[in-house]
């Protein structure tokens, strides 16, 4: 890369982090307002995740969606549309298109211009891939990105890589599925050079590639890739996989190595990378029998949909009613649905390992994100210096 590139490279990424600070100051007093009002009174979302389809191009061992991946209970394109002038959405201001694996849908770009174009106030928009298919994704997701562009909307992509070389192909059983996702990843930095995105990579550990992680990692350096590690969680209403719970968990020493392996992200990383909140909330609920401390937009400003159109309040929510048969703005605020919630707030939220959209969340609730930069502080103090080299024994070469 000449250095006139990197240059141009560097300037796009600080620009995309100053835009985003930027709005988040703006918008501080309105979201400690509507913190405060929704401890009283429910308020409409402002932060949404669309699980377009649960077709996906990937057989993961700790994900089931795609095993009930259904394009013809997928919403239509048309009904996307009707759905999404409801009044409902009108505050959200966070959006984010998953899966499944969006890039299966035709008309995935199409979906992402109606929901962008029917949200007034949406100012962040994201894509999660796996980005096997990248004959696929590499023109949808470029198209995206210049939409959102063209919109002044941030937009972000992450490609799930949860090994490196054989392992990721085995864990997602895709052929060829490491090269392939690299291709995407390869395009998509390639786009960065001329449109103004965030992009980065996420993987997801569980027992399986418990022992790759440090591969992950360095791979991710060498390639100066921003990575973010997920802890595997189970969830029937967004994962379908509440049945593997007692066989893909990480469990025992491997449980404790993980949450060591986080505390050394946060110790080693910059306090302000936003990844080191999510992995010390992993650290944290390994470490305390799993006490969640960190807060939670989806408490009283998030709300969830399906592809078939069926509404939730968060990943152990059950699903309160269908947007495509019935009004959302109605259903979201019927008193049978704010009393589930209720429910979720008084016995799911207290142990739920849930990692979404958290960095939101810190903007939207101040007084945890600075507890948290305290307690980061404190586990950098800690960092040990790397021991020196024992002497060869004698006779070795």
């Amino acid at each position: 890369m000449t250095a006139k590139r990197r240059k141009i490279k560097r300037f796009m990424a600080q620009n995309y982090a100053l835009k985003y600070l930027t709005q988040a100051a703006l918008s501080a007093p309105k979201d400690l307002l509507n913190s405060y009002i929704a401890r009283f009174t429910p308020i409409h979302p402002t932060v949404l995740i669309y699980h377009c389809t649960f077709v996906c191009d990937a057989r993961c061992e700790m994900c089931s969606n795609w095993q009930r991946g259904d394009r013809k209970t997928d919403m239509s394109l048309d009904q996307i549309r009707t759905a999404f002038q409801s009044p409902l959405w009108k505050n959200v201001e966070m959006a984010m298109l998953s899966g499944g694996e969006p890039t299966t849908r035709n008309d995935m770009v199409e979906v992402s211009q109606v929901i962008i174009d029917s949200l007034p106030k949406i100012r962040k928009y994201g894509i999660n891939t796996t980005g096997l298919t990248p004959h696929r994704a590499i023109p949808m997701i470029t198209k995206v990105a210049e939409y959102c562009a063209e919109k002044g909307v941030i937009f972000s992509v992450r490609v799930s890589i949860d090994g490196v070389g054989e392992m990721h192909n085995e864990v997602r059983q895709v052929k060829g599925g490491f090269e392939k996702a690299n291709k995407t990843i390869d395009a998509m930095r390639e786009l960065q050079k001329r449109v103004p995105f965030n992009f980065g990579v996420s993987a997801t550990i569980f027992n399986r590639n418990i022992d790759d992680c440090e591969n992950i990692l360095a791979w991710a350096r060498k390639e100066k890739l921003d990575i973010v590690f997920n802890m595997v969680r189970f969830s029937d209403p967004m994962l379908g996989n509440g049945d593997l719970a007692n066989t893909v968990k990480p469990i025992g020493r491997d449980e404790q190595r993980l949450r060591e392996f986080f505390l050394e992200r946060v110790r080693m990383d910059p306090v302000l990378d936003g990844q080191n909140y999510i992995h010390m909330h992993y650290a944290d609920m390994i470490g305390n029998g799993y006490h969640r401390e960190a807060p939670c937009p989806f408490q009283s400003q998030g709300i969830m949909l399906n592809p078939d159109g069926g509404l939730f309040f968060c990943e152990n929510s059950e699903v309160m009613g269908n947007v495509v048969t019935d009004d959302p703005e109605e259903v979201y605020f019927r008193a049978t649905s704010q009393k589930h919630r209720e429910w979720v707030k008084e016995t799911q939220c207290p142990t739920c390992l849930s990692p979404c959209q958290m960095n939101v969340a810190a903007v939207k609730q101040v007084v945890p994100y600075v507890k948290f930069l305290y307690r980061a502080g404190r586990e950098k103090r800690k960092r040990v210096a790397p021991r020196p080299a024992e002497p060869a024994a004698v006779g070795s070469k």
